[in-house]
């Protein structure tokens, strides 16, 4: 995530028009430092809109199907650490869905 998260984030956001800045690099940079569970867990919700929207429009679509490959991953492997809210378990299966219908 911290190594192609950015450079997919840029590239669908830009593919829709809308800013990656609140969502890039130095997002992850301070989750890494500063965050908690709960901002990362928000900011992998921000993220799974950003591919909804990406793959609603049909733009990005080979960032769009990576990103949301990283993201199922992350919200797999999250339960091993903490526990997953109703809204993060039905992301997850968002995701889930998603990727079955590619």
């Amino acid at each position: 995530m911290e190594r192609f998260g950015p450079l997919l984030v840029e590239r669908i956001a830009g593919a829709l028009g809308e800013s990656h800045d609140v969502l890039g690099e130095a997002r992850i940079e301070a989750l890494i430092r500063d965050g908690d569970a709960a901002a990362w867990l928000a900011y992998l919700a921000a993220l799974t809109a950003l591919v909804e929207r990406g793959a609603a429009s049909g733009v990005a679509v080979a960032e769009t199907e990576i990103l949301a490959e990283i993201l199922r991953d992350q919200y797999r492997l999250a339960p091993g650490v903490l526990a997953l809210s109703e809204a993060d378990m039905a992301r997850s299966q968002h995701l889930e869905d998603l990727l079955e219908t590619r």
